[in-house]
């Protein structure tokens, strides 16, 4: 949730296999655009395409709506959408390394960020730049989006997805809670002391009407902005290693487990989800990506506001974005790049702008009404990708967020910090040895 992307950002509730349909052959026959001249395949093309795709419940009408506007061109291509949720981002690349090994491929994948580096490793995706350089309907949607998503889809000059949508963190609270303590809305840079200042003062009462200053969310997603923050990461720059027990990335996570043994501004995040807790009044702040906005707009009556990450060696924020791939080995390349440029148009972004549970890619969706109504200060959910970074992803993800996440779950048991992220690292290492990583 990168995606983060959105997942990256919030867990769904229930896993269901990802299922792949096999790719089946076309009339079309033709890959011209993939390394040579593109020209866009006859409209009366007969073919079946297959996506491999995941998303949260409503996010299939998107899909389905940017489908029936292909098929408006292509009436004779059946597309086959299989949409999948997502517990975590390891099961997911772990279920679609099955099913492109047993030779049940899609001509087009739906991935965010944490499965980018895999796919690149295994040689999934096919370059796009030989098609975004001669396709003129592309350019202006590309113009549209973030540097930053494009670079973050991008590798050794080519790019091999085009952004769906992405999501950052943001630290959502209660202004009534705020006033009602005498505490003024600090500035967009405020620091880790300013936080942490700012949450004691919060926290109130004892028992069962205790008000906490932070709800602390546990997706390692909302890690990152910490660790970011305190110029460290999960992973090297190359990608190549796990640096979970790095002096950087262990002090940021000692900052967040002080924040519930030490200085008692939140509770263990094992005893509750803190959207839910924040919502009840319960913790006066939390952090979430957009997807809270949405949920939060279901509830009027209740205010909040935003504000960026605080910062501490700087003020790096986290982002994650999801963007649509087309496999390397499908028959039907020329026919699913006209698939994929429909998935991530400028009209599915109005969708992810008006559904407000991800930040659209496009500038123009992202300041949209539809987007931009009833949120405050909502130019921070878009701006926040001037100074982001990219979620670690390596290609040993999914054995990096499982153990990072046993690692998380051991110190709020109360294991020491250093400890906890050094086993894993050594966890992560070994793992990654044994796949030859």
């Amino acid at each position: 949730m990168n995606l983060t992307s959105r997942v990256t950002a919030a867990a769904v509730a229930t896993s269901v296999s990802v299922l792949l349909a096999a790719c089946a052959g076309g009339t079309e026959g033709s890959s011209s655009g993939a390394t040579g001249k593109y020209s866009a395949p006859p409209s009366d093309t007969t073919a079946t395409l297959s996506i491999a795709n995941w998303g949260n419940p409503g996010d299939e009408k998107i899909y389905g709506d940017a489908i029936a506007r292909f098929n408006k061109k292509y009436p004779n291509v059946k597309v086959e959408n299989n949409m999948s949720q997502v517990v975590n981002w390891g099961d997911y690349i772990n279920k679609i390394q099955s099913s492109i090994a047993s030779g049940d491929s899609p001509d087009i994948i739906n991935i965010a960020t944490e499965g980018v580096e895999y796919g690149l490793d295994k040689k999934l995706f096919q370059p796009l730049t030989n098609y975004t350089d001669q396709d003129a309907s592309v350019k202006s949607l590309l113009d549209d989006v973030s540097p930053a998503l494009i670079e973050g889809f991008s590798k050794d000059g080519k790019t091999y997805l085009l952004p769906n949508n992405w999501n950052t963190m943001l630290v959502y609270y209660n202004p009534e809670l705020f006033e009602k303590a005498g505490i003024q809305r600090p500035a967009d840079d405020w620091t880790w002391d300013d936080f942490l200042t700012i949450a004691k003062k919060l926290t109130s009462a004892e028992g069962g009407k205790k008000v906490y200053g932070f709800g602390i969310p546990t997706y390692s997603f909302a890690y990152m902005p910490w660790i970011y923050s305190n110029n460290a990461s999960t992973a090297s720059d190359d990608l190549k290693s796990p640096t979970l027990d790095s002096p950087g990335t262990v002090e940021a996570i000692q900052f967040v487990s002080d924040l519930v043994f030490k200085e008692k501004v939140a509770p263990n995040p094992t005893g509750g989800d803190p959207t839910s807790l924040f919502q009840a009044g319960q913790i006066a702040m939390t952090a979430s990506p957009a997807n809270l906005a949405a949920s939060l707009a279901k509830n009027p009556s209740f205010k909040y506001d935003v504000l960026p990450m605080p910062g501490n060696k700087s003020q790096t924020n986290v982002f994650g974005a999801a963007g649509f791939a087309m496999y390397s080995g499908s028959k039907n390349k020329d026919l699913a790049w006209e698939l994929l440029k429909e998935l991530a148009s400028q009209e599915t972004q109005k969708m992810w702008a008006a559904g407000g549970s991800s930040n659209p890619t496009t500038t123009t969706a992202q300041k949209s009404e539809a987007f931009t109504k009833g949120k405050p200060h909502a130019e921070l959910f878009y701006n926040q990708i001037d100074h982001a970074k990219p979620v670690a992803a390596p290609s040993f993800f999914a054995a990096l967020d499982t153990a990072f996440q046993k690692a998380m779950t051991s110190v709020y048991a109360g294991q020491d910090v250093q400890k906890a992220l050094k086993q894993a690292n050594d966890e992560v290492k070994a793992t990654a040895a044994q796949n030859g990583g």
